[in-house]
């Protein structure tokens, strides 16, 4: 599973992104929030896989998990703002609703994180 087991799942996340497609599909740009929930939540999966990746090596010095830290955060500034600019000018997709489908899905991975522990 992307986000490791079936109790770290981003359910307040997921459930947000889905009111947020809800009422834009309302208005018609469904798809446009769709795209920015489908970023915030690859952006999860990223964050996830670092964690991850982290909590599996034991025998890491303290310059190494900030090297790993930096490698992650840049990775996916660059991923969120591409296929932001990608979604904006490529695929011409509405911007309020891309832009609330993704902070929406950010926040409920913030809810998310603190309901977990």
């Amino acid at each position: 599973m992307i986000f490791g087991d079936s109790r770290k799942m981003p359910k307040i996340q997921l459930g947000i992104i889905i009111i947020i497609i809800a009422y834009f599909s309302v208005l018609g740009m469904g798809f446009s929030a769709a795209y920015g929930g489908m970023i915030s939540l690859i952006n999860t999966a990223l964050i996830n896989r670092h964690t991850n990746k982290q909590n599996q090596a034991l025998t890491m010095n303290a310059n190494t998990s900030v090297g790993m830290m930096m490698v992650s955060v840049i990775m996916r500034m660059a991923m969120v703002a591409g296929l932001t600019l990608l979604g904006f000018y490529l695929l011409k997709l509405s911007a309020d609703a891309l832009t609330a489908g993704l902070v929406f899905g950010l926040i409920g991975f913030l809810i998310d994180r603190v309901k977990q522990g």
